[in-house]
């Protein structure tokens, strides 16, 4: 939630006094749900927490034909103070990504070796995939400093810099699993007999 509202603030000080709708559809532009987990559902419900809490407010509506009426936000004191908190931390603090795939990679003993390989290497096609469709972007003209600020070719970059490191990974464990590495050494799967490791630590 603290993204999104990071997220929604930044659009509503960019462009204020800017309708919901105008917010919702620049982060749709930017495709802030795939990257940032913004997802468009809850941007209406956001600026209006956002009111209430005092973080932004209404500056009037309007109303087009049998539309809804829309309203127009800006930012408070309140709010700019909140963004900046916001935006410092996402910068400088580093966090862990949650990633389904490694909660299933800490199961992989549980699966065949040559079902694991097999995912591990689909999963880097997956990702050279991204890195050409990333790449042709950036060769097309799309992320000149006409059409995007030059932070978005930047993230591009980015986006590709991380992709060709899992690439690489994936491959070498990919052919690590297929080349019959062990997983668990023999000490630790007598531990793991033993529950785990827990009968060492039981009370006398």
């Amino acid at each position: 939630m603290s993204t999104t509202r990071m997220m929604i603030l930044g659009v509503v000080r960019m462009a204020q006094p800017v309708h919901g709708y105008d917010v919702r559809r620049e982060l749709l532009s930017w495709h802030a749900d795939k990257w940032a987990n913004v997802q468009p559902g809850s941007v209406y419900h956001a600026l209006k927490k956002l009111a209430e809490e005092g973080a932004l407010r209404e500056v009037g509506s309007e109303q087009v034909g049998g539309r809804p009426a829309r309203t127009r936000y800006e930012m408070t004191a309140k709010g700019d103070e909140q963004f900046r908190d916001l935006l410092s931390a996402a910068l400088w603090e580093q966090r862990e990504v949650e990633d389904p795939f490694l909660a299933g990679f800490s199961l992989m003993t549980e699966l065949p070796r040559e079902e694991v390989a097999a995912a591990l290497r689909h999963r880097a096609r997956q990702l050279r995939a991204d890195n050409e469709g990333a790449a042709a972007a950036i060769a097309s003209g799309w992320a000149v400093p006409e059409n995007k600020p030059t932070h978005v070719r930047w993230m591009l970059e980015l986006g590709i810099a991380r992709n060709e490191g899992e690439i690489a990974w994936c491959e070498r464990v990919a052919e690590r699993i297929e080349a019959g590495e062990p997983y668990v050494s023999a000490e630790l799967q007598a531990r793991w007999k033993h529950g785990f490791g827990h009968a060492e630590h039981a009370p006398d």
